[in-house]
């Protein structure tokens, strides 16, 4: 009787943090004919810029036909630009991201395409770098465990500072990932021109490669920063197990 009394709680207390609909409540994928398309936008700063980067990449998703129940987004509310009422919205709490996770690892099959993209403030410790979340962090080492969950293709974008430490984790994955970062895992950077060029790009042309954009996204993030000694734009573009390029079309 305590245990469930315990597990009611816990039940609230995620739904508290306004994650939208329960796992329960969220309706679930109608059966189309595969693949399906999923994305993961994830921030935890309210500050314009980073919820600009998530709006971006949301209304961008959305051009190109993902479904608004696909997207889950893990940021502070944004009401200049809220999502569709049908889009999960979850407060960027570790345990909210973990919770998009379960539900993407019990519905993607493979073939599916899954997006996640990072964005917002990046640090340190002495255990190595991380995205920070509210009240917790995401760290390399998780985000791997969590994609090598997903029997999809995965395409991990990181534009937050230190973002190249999640490019390195996941040497030797099992997974299909393609994996990228707008600096090395050393360095502070300022994201928002990376971010804006990268989404942008499939904007102009749907038929437009994540490498193509990746490309046409660092020259801008790099010309941007060069007058700038104490931000990096030495971003990276890894690919695992064969799956190298694809259009998010």
């Amino acid at each position: 009787m305590r245990l469930r009394v315990l597990i009611a709680a816990l039940a609230l207390a995620l739904a508290s943090y306004g994650c939208g609909q329960s796992q329960a409540q969220q309706p679930q994928p109608a059966a189309t004919p595969h693949p399906q398309r999923y994305a993961v936008l994830a921030n935890a700063d309210s500050a314009r810029d980073h919820k600009g980067n998530v709006a971006r990449a949301y209304h961008t998703l959305r051009a190109l036909g993902f479904d608004e129940r696909n997207i889950f987004v893990v940021s502070p509310k944004d009401r200049r630009d809220p999502p569709s009422k049908r889009t999960p919205l979850c407060s960027p709490v570790p345990a909210h991201f973990t919770q998009v996770m379960d539900r993407l690892a019990s519905t993607t099959h493979a073939g599916d395409l899954v997006v996640i993209y990072g964005t917002g403030h990046g640090d340190y410790d002495k255990d190595g770098v991380y995205l920070v979340l509210r009240h917790g962090s995401l760290s390399p080492a998780d985000l791997r465990a969590e994609v090598e969950r997903l029997s999809a293709n995965v395409i991990v974008i990181m534009d937050q500072c230190f973002s190249g430490g999640f490019v390195g984790a996941f040497q030797g994955t099992k997974s299909k990932a393609i994996v990228i970062s707008d600096v090395d895992g050393e360095h502070e950077t300022y994201c928002r021109y990376f971010a804006q060029a990268f989404w942008d790009a499939f904007l102009n042309d749907h038929r437009v490669t994540v490498r193509q954009a990746f490309d046409a996204a660092m020259k801008v993030h790099q010309k941007e920063l060069a007058d700038d000694p104490d931000l990096k734009a030495d971003g990276a573009y890894r690919f695992f197990n064969g799956f190298s390029d694809t259009t998010l079309e």
